[in-house]
C-alpha cells in the first residue's frame, strides 16, 4: 500500500491531524487525482477503447460485406490494417527504455496482434483449410508471441496465454480431453497449469522486470487459476463416494495455503485472499450439500443459505481486520 497514505492515517489516528483536515491534507499530497492525472487516465481510457473498437469495426465490417467484397478486398482490408498498426508502433517509437513501449505504441501493437487472428480467420473461412477451431487460436498465440517477447506489453501476455486457454477450452471439445488428460477433470488441470504457472513465472519475473509491476494482470491470472482449481476440488467432492478424500481436494488444500502465506505475508493483496475466500465457501457448501445433507432438500437448501451467509459475513470481517492491520503495519 502507498507509504503516503498509511503515514497519513497513522498521523490521524495519534490525533495529530484533526479528522477535518484529512480531505485538505490529502490533496496536497497528491491521494487524491489531480485533473491532470485524470486527463491522462481519460486520454489512454479513450486510446484503448478506440483501438478495439477499430479492430472490431473491421471484422464486422469484412462480415456484413462479405459477399459483396471479393476475396482479394477482403485479404487487402484486413492485411492493409495490420500494416498500418505495425507502422504506427514503430512511428510512436517502440520500446521506451525500462517502461515497455509508450502508450499509442501499446495500443496499435495489440490492434495488429487481433488483426493477424482476424486474418488467420478470413484465411480459414475463405480456403476451408479443415483446421479445427483449437488449431487457429493456438495458432494465433504462436504468431503473436515474438511480439509479446520483444514488446514489454502485459496486455499482449495477457492475450497470448487467454488464447493458450482458449485453444484448451476448444481442444477438449473436439477430442474429450487435452492431450494426455482426459475428461471434464482433465480440463481444469490443464488450466489450473497454465494459469498458475503464467502466474509463478509472471510474480518471479516481476522482481527484475519493471513494467510487469502492475497488479491487474496477476490478478486476473490468479482468478483463472482459482476457478481451475476450485472446480477440480468440486469435481472430487460431487463424485467421491463420501468416505475418503481425493488427490485434487488435497491438492486444493496446498493451493489454498500457499496463496494465503504468499498474498498475506510476503506479497499481501485483498484481491487475492478474497478470492480465495470466496473459493473456499463454495467448496464448503458443496460439502455440505452433497455429503451430510442426503435426501433432505429443503432442509438442505436453508442450511447451506445461512451457512453461506455466516462465512461471507466472516470472511467480511476478516478482510477489513486485515485491511486496517496492513494499512497500519509499516512494514507494507
Amino acid at each position: 500500500m502507498d507509504t503516503t497514505r498509511q503515514q497519513l492515517e497513522r498521523l490521524i489516528d495519534r490525533e495529530e491531524i484533526a479528522p477535518a483536515d484529512y480531505q485538505r491534507a490529502a490533496t496536497s499530497l497528491g491521494l487524491y487525482p489531480s485533473m491532470p492525472r485524470w486527463r491522462r487516465f481519460l486520454d489512454q481510457l479513450f486510446l484503448w477503447l478506440s483501438a478495439l473498437a477499430l479492430g472490431f469495426a473491421l471484422l464486422f465490417f469484412i462480415a456484413y460485406n462479405w459477399t459483396a467484397m471479393g476475396r482479394l478486398g477482403r485479404f487487402v482490408l484486413v492485411e492493409l490494417a495490420l500494416m498500418i498498426a505495425l507502422g504506427v508502433y514503430l512511428w510512436r517509437g517502440g520500446r521506451d527504455g525500462q517502461e515497455g513501449c509508450s502508450p499509442v505504441a501499446q495500443a496499435a501493437l495489440f490492434a495488429a496482434a487481433l488483426s493477424v487472428g482476424g486474418l488467420l480467420a478470413l484465411f480459414g473461412q475463405t480456403y476451408q483449410t479443415g483446421a479445427d477451431p483449437w488449431q487457429l487460436f493456438f495458432t494465433w498465440s504462436l504468431m503473436i508471441l515474438p511480439w509479446a517477447l520483444i514488446a514489454r506489453l502485459p496486455a499482449l501476455w495477457l492475450l497470448v496465454i487467454g488464447l493458450w486457454n482458449l485453444a484448451a477450452l476448444l481442444y477438449h471439445q473436439t477430442f474429450g480431453g487435452v492431450w494426455l488428460l482426459t475428461g471434464e477433470e482433465g480440463l481444469a488441470r490443464v488450466l489450473f497449469l497454465t494459469n498458475g504457472l503464467a502466474l509463478l513465472v509472471w510474480e518471479f519475473a516481476s522482481h527484475t522486470r519493471p513494467w510487469l509491476g502492475t497488479l491487474w494482470p496477476q490478478r486476473l491470472l490468479g482468478t483463472g487459476m482459482g476457478i481451475a482449481v476450485t472446480w477440480l476440488a468440486l469435481l472430487d467432492i460431487t463424485l467421491s463416494d463420501g468416505v475418503s478424500i481425493g488427490g485434487n481436494l488435497l491438492e486444493y488444500c496446498v493451493v489454498l495455503g500457499l496463496v494465503y502465506w504468499v498474498y498475506r505475508y510476503l506479497k499481501p493483496d485483498l484481491f487475492m485472499l478474497a478470492g480465495g475466500c470466496l473459493s473456499t465457501i463454495l467448496v464448503i457448501d458443496a460439502i455440505v450439500l452433497y455429503h451430510t445433507l442426503g435426501s433432505a432438500y429443503a432442509e438442505g437448501f436453508l442450511l447451506v443459505g445461512i451457512l453461506t451467509i455466516g462465512l461471507t459475513t466472516a470472511a467480511v470481517r476478516w478482510l477489513l481486520k486485515l485491511h486496517r492491520l496492513i494499512s497500519h503495519d509499516p512494514n507494507h
